[in-house]
């Protein structure tokens, strides 16, 4: 990993612990949104994640545009323990459009090794 540590130990880490400020308070986020969706009736078999504002992210809170993927990356895998935790059988997530190709080499590069950590 770029930064340091395993992706299990951040994927442990979603319910707190070592998770720092930025990271506690995405996940934070992210389980009222998915807890307000249960809340309504059952559990759905199947549900639909579209990853958007990572870099809006980055910029509200002036950090690197690479910490603002890595924190959505990471709200994510949060998401999906929960789910998982839940019982949703099926998943998908929008993660890449083509769209995204107009970015930079690097930019779309680091997102790609992203998704291999």
């Amino acid at each position: 990993m770029h930064n340091g540590g395993t992706m299990e130990a951040q994927i442990g880490s979603c319910g707190g612990g070592g998770a720092n400020q930025l990271f506690k308070s995405l996940g934070t986020f992210m389980r009222k949104c998915m807890f307000r969706v249960l809340s309504v009736g059952a559990i759905p078999n199947h549900i639909a994640f579209i990853l958007d504002g990572n870099k809006r992210f980055a910029r509200k809170h002036n950090l690197p545009l690479e910490a603002g993927y890595r924190s959505g990356f990471l709200s994510l895998l949060c998401v999906l323990k929960y789910c998982s935790e839940l019982g949703v059988k099926y998943i998908t997530i929008y993660a890449f459009c083509i769209d995204n190709f107009k970015h930079s080499p690097d930019e779309v590069q680091f997102f790609m090794d992203l998704l291999f950590e």
